[in-house]
């Protein structure tokens, strides 16, 4: 039993090490959606996306059978700017900060209202990509697990 659990916590945290540590790393290595081109405005758009990933990530605390206890830390950073706003998952941990996700709302195309683009640092992230999109044209998707 002993070395299970060891091995179990070993994955967990080996895991954690996988994500990149700066933003500038998670935009040269992360998986990049497609450029979404949007009819609704920006602040509009801001809200919708702002709400789902407060939804979907959020700290959480799951207290274990065991006793324990599970710590999720995700956090999202929203910084708005002139010509854009950046919201970024990320995370302390252990190793440093981390970084999931950041997704970019701007009105930078003529023909689009607002555009929208998001980098993810993995598959696990990226498969939100369809529920972000929904959630910018005001429909309220589920969160994936």
């Amino acid at each position: 039993m002993y070395k299970k659990l060891t091995g179990i916590v070993f994955l967990l945290l080996s895991g954690c090490s996988l994500h990149p540590y700066t933003k500038d790393e998670l935009f040269n290595t992360g998986v990049a959606s497609p450029e979404y081109c949007l009819a609704q405005e920006r602040s509009v758009v801001e809200e919708h996306v702002q709400g789902y990933l407060n939804h979907c990530f959020h700290p959480q605390v799951t207290s274990l059978t065991t006793g324990g206890t599970l710590v999720n830390t995700i956090q999202l950073k929203v910084d708005r700017y002139k010509e854009r706003s950046d919201m970024v998952l990320w995370a302390p941990t252990i190793y440093g900060n981390q970084f999931y996700m950041n997704v970019v709302v701007s009105e930078k195309k003529p023909a689009c209202q607002t555009t929208m683009t998001a980098v993810a640092s993995g598959w696990s992230f990226a498969r939100n990509f369809p529920k972000i999109l929904e959630s910018a044209n005001g429909g309220d998707p589920w969160c994936p697990l």
